[in-house]
């Protein structure tokens, strides 16, 4: 039988082109004409240069030449895309497949190509589907070598996506398990099933810098061309540990709050109980000195019941309370204060001084920082030294922001009082922490209430504390409106470098 090969040419699906080692288009089939959009004498006894793309044409010459010293069978564009150039300019995705033929013993070289527009678009949706997902997915080859990622898995570990691709994923593996690693991947390969890793234990991968990030994986299996792939699907889970932790460290916070609350609230109760009876008895018995004895007792442990109560409701209103930002006005805040204070002032000689060394407006949930400076000055009015004279310094200065980043604003209270015992600094923060004398009014709970309102503003707060006196310092991360004159930043930077606190002798 004869066979018609220049029907099955002709005719074939998929469009071939044959060139000459010079380039030149010798034939063309019917589906070449329709890939590129030129009439069939267009292409024959052309160069094949004018359906590659502009930027390549000048070294596509060499290429061929290269390849007509050794002709075999090859497919083009392998691990790059490879493109086709229409009559009317549209660049196409392309698959070309390189065949010598002879023919009246001239050897000439026969170019099947594929137009794989629909397949590129298929794989943009695919990429399009992992770049979107919402978790991490790497794709690995039987080796162990990381073939596909997406812009989540970059993110999680810190690694660009060409440090990634082409890597053993051991590089995402903490240290301890690197080595035995492989063996797990060859383990899977030989019998992949869909399943999640690190069930019963906890699962950590390995960031870019070194640090141990907590996740999830689920794995399945993928059955390409290629062959056998394995698809992992990558959860950072530091969000929720850390939410489990908070959630851990607030339980036990609220144990330990109702333990000591009834502890301190049934004691004085009592008290007052106990007390109360022996009036009863004292005036029945005509004892009046005794009886008025007692209850000016029961009167101070009311007292010291209602500061208690006061300071477990302002506690609960911490995290409840909704505050409006608003710009803070120091100079009010200093009259209010001396208002507030006027009468403790004025029993116990002590002198309080605002140095505002600011010029740029403070933006702040106002009322929380007022909790916080009024709590800080009744301390220092509380616990001043009785041997010296009682001084309070309030100081404001800012630090502005990097490239426009924004600034920083610090609140110093110093006092010259008697200072937090050095053994105990570590709890200074903590609930029902108190270092002095009973006598001293007080629940225990003020400067942890301080702590939190400065973690509402966003700030930090610290303190240095000695028998000299004791200074907090609050940085608040605040935006300001202008900038400052020379003077305040070389005067905050100055009180930045100390962070120390200044002498109490100071005017």
């Amino acid at each position: 039988m004869n066979i018609p090969f220049e029907q099955i040419f002709e005719r074939s699906p998929v469009a071939k082109i044959i060139v000459d080692k010079s380039g030149i288009i010798r034939v063309a089939n019917e589906n070449a004409e329709k890939l590129f959009g030129y009439e069939r004498s267009e292409l024959v006894g052309n160069s094949v240069e004018m359906l590659v793309p502009e930027e390549h044409r000048g070294s596509h010459p060499a290429l061929l030449k290269k390849y007509a010293s050794d002709p075999t069978p090859k497919l083009m564009g392998q691990g790059r895309d490879l493109y086709g150039v229409r009559r009317d300019r549209e660049r196409i995705p392309i698959e070309v497949g390189l065949n010598p033929v002879e023919l009246d013993g001239e050897v000439l070289f026969m170019a099947c190509v594929i137009d794989i527009t629909e397949r590129k678009r298929a794989d943009e949706k695919f990429r399009a589907v992992v770049e979107s997902a919402p978790n991490g997915i790497l794709m690995i080859d039987s080796s162990g070598q990381i073939v596909l990622c997406n812009k989540q898995v970059e993110e999680i570990f810190g690694y660009d996506h060409g440090e990634l691709i082409d890597r053993p994923i051991e590089m995402l593996v903490p240290d301890d398990f690197k080595a035995p690693h492989p063996n797990f991947v060859k383990s899977f390969f030989k019998a992949p099933e869909t399943r999640t890793m690190g069930i019963g234990r906890e699962l950590f991968g390995r960031h870019k810098s070194g640090r141990l990030v907590p996740v999830e994986v689920g794995l399945r299996p993928f059955y390409g061309s290629e062959g056998i792939f394995v698809i992992s699907s990558v959860v950072d889970i530091s969000f929720r540990r850390n939410a489990q932790a908070e959630i851990q460290r607030k339980t036990e916070e609220i144990e330990e709050f109702a333990y000591r609350t009834s502890h301190d609230l049934r004691s004085p109760l009592k008290s007052i109980s106990a007390l109360s009876e022996c009036v009863v008895a004292d005036i029945q018995d005509g004892e009046s000195s005794q009886a008025v004895k007692g209850a000016e007792q029961i009167r101070q442990l009311s007292c010291k019941l209602i500061q208690l109560t006061e300071d477990i409701l302002a506690l609960t209103k911490v995290d409840a309370e909704s505050v409006e930002f608003r710009e803070f006005d120091f100079e009010e805040c200093e009259q209010t204060v001396r208002d507030k204070f006027q009468a403790d002032l004025e029993e116990t000689q002590t002198r309080v001084e605002f140095q505002l060394f600011h010029s740029s407006p403070l933006l702040i949930q106002g009322a929380r920082l007022i909790h916080v400076i009024d709590n800080l000055i009744s301390n220092a009015i509380k616990y001043r030294d009785v041997t010296r004279d009682s001084r309070v310094w309030v100081r404001t200065f800012s630090r502005p922001g990097m490239s426009g980043e924004a600034g920083s604003f610090f609140l110093q209270v110093e006092d010259n009082g008697m200072g937090i015992p050095s053994e105990k600094q570590a709890e200074a923060f903590e609930m029902f922490r108190r270092f002095h004398s009973s006598q001293i009014p007080g629940s225990g709970l003020g400067l942890y209430i301080v702590k939190k309102q400065v973690a509402k503003l966003e700030g930090q707060i610290t303190f240095q504390s000695s028998a000299d006196g004791t200074v907090f310092t609050l940085e608040l991360p605040i935006q300001m409106a202008d900038s400052r004159p020379e003077t305040d930043s070389e005067f905050g930077e100055s009180m930045a470098r100390q962070s120390v606190p200044i002498s109490s002798s100071q005017p």
